[in-house]
């Protein structure tokens, strides 16, 4: 205990003075109040960041004597290589990412499985203590003249997240489909210390307000796994969608209609609410999915301070192994910025509701699946996802001082179904393991009430290179947690530094 407590304390003192030290050398007193350190010449850049986290976690407590509560580090370097010319730019990025005392005897017998929080799931994949990996992140040639004004076609591996592939330039707007809209169902997961890219291709052609996308591609391996240059090509994703932008007839605005289809052929072991061995005979049989869905957001002046007001929705269809499947998905939000209050409030509320299974014997599943998000943005705990649940929630946002946001939620999470299950995870991880199938689930037991979750953040940019935020929730279990676990309290926090040059 002496020895990992030493190894512990060296290592953030390590942590500190890197980060002091950047601080330092990024901050607006050094120089002339803003290092340049990218343009090599006109057509070469080099940037960078680093992100440091040292994260806390207290899984609900399990009935036996594993260990539910810890703590670790983690840093991100990413660093990338840009040439940007008049017909073509070319991306080349590059990511370390570290592990500092990753916990130690975190799974419990089922259904507690591994003791939740991403410290003991980060352990499970990489299997290691302290661990690191080095991995290509994007690689990415863009053509920009090909004959047709508003036409570009990108090759190679990138990051990719639907929904926001076109902003507005309205603050508001852009900020809904960033965090609102954006990553439901693709995204590269970049709040997991490795995240995920996608090796393919992608088509754009704008005109006016309106623009179309086209994507196709394979998804890396990563998420949790330090094995991330691998392509997991038994996946197949394909992307489309229209936008339409501030048109004349709605200049505060936006829309889009969107098409998704995925295909699986890993033959891991499916997660549903089947009995093992039924699901360990469908390990052969082909995930085959359509989504079809749609967003609209507007933001309506007041002579009382702007709302803003957001829809979502999405509808499913296909194959889930021998299982005809068929699921959907929707969410209503709306938000107010009082105009006269200190602090520029922005006050907002939102209800969204997806589908569950209610019959483990029948021939179909009618699980929402939400193929390969950035699961992070609609549950700051992780704790849940898009899965069979609904949330009800009410957020508050503060901007006191230029450069600090200091956001509260609140959390009401519901399951959909009670015969189904308690879901949780961001998508394909790996190709052969089936702790890579992507979402973990444990049966709720006949009951719906899973749990309640108080959260905030506060995050405050120093200069345009230095970011700090700091994260605390308390998660009070309900039914579903007091049928599975001993004690049906949780926490997650976490302090993070990102340093961008």
């Amino acid at each position: 205990m002496v020895a990992k407590a030493h190894a512990r304390s060296e290592a953030a003192a390590y942590v500190l003075m890197l980060t002091l030290v950047l601080a330092a050398l990024l901050s607006p007193q050094a120089g002339h109040g803003e290092v340049v350190l990218s343009q090599v010449s006109p057509k070469l850049s080099l940037s960078g960041s680093l992100r440091l986290r040292w994260e806390y976690w207290k899984w609900f407590t399990p009935t036996g004597p594993q260990n539910n509560e810890y703590d670790f580090l983690a840093s991100v370097f990413r660093g990338m290589v840009k040439w940007t010319d008049e017909s073509f730019d070319l991306i080349i990025e590059g990511q370390n990412t570290s592990f500092i005392d990753l916990p130690a005897d975190v799974v419990a017998p089922l259904p507690q499985g591994v003791l939740g929080g991403l410290g003991a799931i980060y352990r499970t994949y990489n299997r290691r203590q302290n661990d690191t990996g080095i991995f290509l992140r994007q690689g990415v040639l863009t053509l920009k003249r090909l004959g047709l004004a508003g036409l570009t076609l990108k090759g190679g591996r990138f990051e990719f997240s639907e929904g926001n592939e076109v902003l507005t330039q309205e603050p508001t707007l852009d900020w809904l489909k960033n965090v609102r809209l954006s990553q439901r169902l693709i995204g590269p997961f970049n709040f997991a210390h490795v995240g995920r890219s996608f090796d393919g291709a992608v088509g754009s052609f704008s005109r006016g307000p309106l623009s179309f996308t086209l994507m196709a591609a394979h998804p890396t391996q990563g998420g949790f796994d330090l094995a991330a240059m691998q392509e997991m090509d038994e996946i197949d994703v394909l992307y489309a969608a229209i936008n339409l932008t501030r048109p004349a007839l709605l200049p505060n605005g936006d829309a889009r209609i969107f098409y998704i289809y995925y295909g699986d052929d890993r033959r891991v072991l499916k997660v549903d609410n089947r009995p093992v061995a039924v699901r360990a005979s469908d390990r052969r049989q082909d995930i085959s999915l359509h989504t079809e869905g749609a967003h609209w957001i507007s933001l309506l002046p007041t002579s009382l301070g702007p709302v803003d007001l957001l829809a979502w929705g999405a509808v499913q269809q296909g194959q889930w192994g021998f299982l005809e499947h068929f699921a959907w998905c929707w969410d209503v939000e709306a938000g107010w910025q009082p105009r006269t209050l200190p602090w520029k409030p922005w006050v907002r509320i939102g209800y969204g509701r997806s589908s569950g299974d209610d019959d483990p014997n029948d021939n179909d599943h009618n699980t929402f699946f939400q193929i390969l998000p950035t699961a992070r943005l609609y549950s700051f705990t992780t704790f849940y996802n898009l899965m069979n649940n609904e949330d009800a929630f009410v957020q508050l946002i503060l901007r006191p001082t230029a450069g600090v946001v200091w956001r509260t939620d609140f959390h009401n999470i519901r399951l959909t179904e009670a015969r189904d299950l308690w879901y949780q995870g961001p998508g394909a991880t790996l190709s052969t393991r089936d702790i890579g199938f992507g979402f973990a689930g444990r049966p709720a037991f006949g009951e719906r009430n899973l749990f309640r979750v108080l959260e905030t953040s506060l995050t405050y940019a120093w200069s345009p290179h230095l970011e700090c935020t700091v994260y605390y929730a308390h998660v009070f279990g309900d039914a579903v947690v007091r049928k599975i676990f001993a004690g049906d309290q949780a926490d997650f926090g976490y302090v993070e530094l990102l340093l961008k040059f």
